[in-house]
């Protein structure tokens, strides 16, 4: 029994030493400053004796499916595991994360020495009979990866009439964000080019039923001058307009031949979208900060949530950041939660610059 309830066992099968072992290798479960690690046993094996041999018995099926060859290449990993992932994350819900609790308990937390915003969820999640599962998704392995960039059940020529009919409405959305979506430096207003549909309806839905007040939106966002149809269109186009960091090399004989086309080299030239170097905070100490307070939801490097529905902060202009920083800090926006307009004001704004230069050069 003990000895296939270990590490090693576990990733002796190509299968999963090449895929969820190289996941935890760099999670804070297998390296973190206190130096307690949590292998796959402590996650997915229950301590009780016969919960253990429930658990045992059911892995009979794992050793079929190993067999035959179910995930022994990557592709078919990649294929089969956003069903093998909820699947153990429903076995979790079921069982009130109880692999977790062997571990973590909320009764012995110190929320005076969590993060500000982990403070603060993990306090509402205990008072909503929450388990650890329903946030800690991906603590240990990449979440199974989604389409972010494509409105779900668009696909042939529905998709390219969308995309089609999105270019000719972004014609008006292009008088402030920009022909290419790529927003203004000076934070007035965002870049939306690349961010996913998912977050992207979310907002246009908000501006409609002014749950986001944004004067400027008004206008623009009803059921005459936006329906459903066209948030649907609009943000297929603009999820798909993908703005390089960096001009490509010109190759010099193209340059000394009639083939050479100049106008599109300054329209490609036109369209690189870098965020310039934030100058007022230091980088090393923005990395620790956002690592504390902000990765969790926002991606390790601000690429945003799996799912779509956290936004991306790489990428995006720093003086916007900014402004909607401030604007949580005086509840002009609502962030995740009403009681976090207290908890941005906590932050010194030495703190927020730091932030600023961190995800200011994530998109080198």
């Amino acid at each position: 029994m003990e000895a296939t309830n270990n590490l090693e066992f576990c990733i002796s099968c190509h299968e999963m030493e090449s895929t969820v072992y190289q996941d935890y290798k760099h999670s804070v479960h297998a390296t973190n400053p206190s130096g307690v690690r949590a292998t796959c046993p402590d996650c997915h094996v229950p301590k009780e004796w016969f919960p253990k041999m429930v658990r045992k018995i059911k892995a009979s099926a794992e050793v079929y499916h190993w067999m035959i060859g179910s995930i022994d290449t990557p592709e078919e990993f990649k294929k089969r595991r956003p069903y093998l992932a909820n699947h153990v994350w429903q076995t979790m819900k079921n069982n009130d994360s109880q692999e977790c609790r062997n571990c973590h308990n909320f009764k012995s937390m110190n929320f005076e020495r969590q993060a500000r915003f982990a403070a603060r969820i993990h306090k509402e999640g205990l008072g909503a009979g929450k388990t650890c599962i329903d946030c800690h998704k991906g603590i240990a392995h990449s979440l199974p990866e989604i389409e972010k960039h494509k409105v779900p059940g668009l696909q042939g020529e529905a998709l390219e009439d969308a995309l089609a009919y999105g270019e000719e409405i972004n014609q008006t959305c292009a008088g402030c964000h920009g022909e290419n979506a790529e927003g203004t430096p000076d934070g007035e207003y965002p870049r939306l080019a690349g961010m996913s549909t998912q977050y992207l309806t979310r907002q246009l839905r908000h501006f409609k039923t002014r749950e986001r007040l944004n004067i400027p939106m008004f206008p623009y966002t009803n059921d005459r001058e936006l329906p459903e149809e066209d948030i649907t269109a609009v943000v297929q186009y603009i999820s798909s307009i993908k703005l390089p960091t960096k001009l490509g090399a010109l190759d010099k004989k193209s340059t000394e031949t009639k083939g050479f086309n100049a106008l599109k080299r300054l329209k490609d030239s036109q369209a690189i979208m870098n965020i310039g170097l934030y100058p007022k905070g230091n980088v090393v100490a923005g990395k620790r900060t956002y690592g504390k307070e902000c990765a969790t939801c926002h991606g390790k490097k601000g690429e945003g949530s799996v799912d779509g529905m956290i936004p991306a902060l790489t990428g995006q202009h720093s003086e916007y950041i900014k402004r909607q920083i401030n604007n949580f800090r005086k509840a002009k926006r609502l962030h995740d939660a009403p009681a976090d307009s207290e908890i941005f004001k906590k932050f010194g704004d030495g703190e927020i610059d730091d932030i600023l230069a961190f995800l200011s050069v994530q998109d080198d």
